[in-house]
């Protein structure tokens, strides 16, 4: 079965991901939502290394209250009761956009692993029973290949030209060095963002970009990869919206173009540390 991590980098990527779709509520009713690592609408193969951060907080999500929750809590226990007698296991970004936005919604989602291709063709079924779902596909391979191809507007996929757009990565990790372009097919690197964002440059309306990196330092130290992001996306108009991390391993980089929004994710770190205690 598909793996996932359930460690303390899930909790960030995820949280994160989870107040990007509820303050982007507040602003948009419709979301064009882009996963360029997909994973497991509900992988129940967990890592063997097991964290204190996750297992707490899926140990409480059945007592907690909506008052008390977060939008990120809230969602998992819902996705935790819809999969019951599956086992347990954690959902992928999809899953939380589909059970937290609750606009019109259409949804791109690249994946490698053909177990995995399965997990998501048998999801498949159910959201498109949605009415607010207009379109949902899968893409079987590299998600550079489909990029290049070049991305329709959202238009093509029964949503206004302005809707906004979310792009999520989650790479084993990015890695700043050019010259070491493709050793890996999981890593991201300096040429796959310029890819990438020249393939979303057609689209009229706001798009955010949500990058989950991890790295133990060495070659790619937090600073370094900020600042090799950082000079990658503004050149292409993008602006660096919030840093939320959790040690100097794991990080979630957010940022914006055409989302006159964008100010009221300044927070999303310092709401991040106060919430993971």
């Amino acid at each position: 079965m598909p793996k996932y991590m359930g460690n303390v980098g899930h909790l960030m990527q995820h949280w994160t991901l989870c107040e990007l779709l509820r303050i982007a509520g507040k602003h948009a009713t419709e979301l064009n939502f882009i996963d360029a690592h997909a994973m497991a609408p509900w992988a129940t193969n967990r890592n063997d290394e097991r964290t204190n951060e996750f297992d707490r907080v899926q140990s409480r999500l059945a007592a907690l209250t909506n008052h008390e929750s977060s939008t990120y809590e809230r969602a998992w226990h819902s996705l935790t009761q819809e999969n019951q007698g599956r086992g347990e296991g954690y959902p992928n970004s999809a899953a939380f956009v589909k059970e937290v936005w609750k606009g019109n919604l259409s949804m791109l989602l690249c994946e490698t692993d053909e177990e995995t291709i399965r997990e998501i063709d048998n999801w498949l079924p159910g959201i498109q029973r949605l009415d607010r779902c207009k379109r949902v596909r899968r893409f079987p391979s590299d998600w550079l290949k489909r990029f290049a191809a070049g991305l329709a507007s959202p238009s093509a996929d029964g949503l206004s030209d302005e809707a906004l757009t979310l792009v999520s990565f989650d790479p084993d990790r990015y890695d700043r060095h050019r010259e070491r372009h493709r050793e890996n097919l999981r890593r991201l690197y300096p040429q796959d963002i310029g890819l990438a964002l020249d393939a979303l440059r057609g689209l009229k309306g706001g798009v955010l970009v949500h990058l989950c990196t991890y790295s133990r330092g060495g070659a790619n130290p937090q600073g370094a990869v900020i600042s090799s992001v950082n000079s990658i996306m503004a050149a292409k108009g993008f602006t660096l919206s919030a840093v939320v991390t959790v040690d100097d391993r794991m990080m979630s980089l957010v940022y914006g173009r055409n989302v006159l929004w964008w100010t009221e994710l300044a927070d999303l770190p310092d709401r991040f540390t106060k919430w993971l205690p």
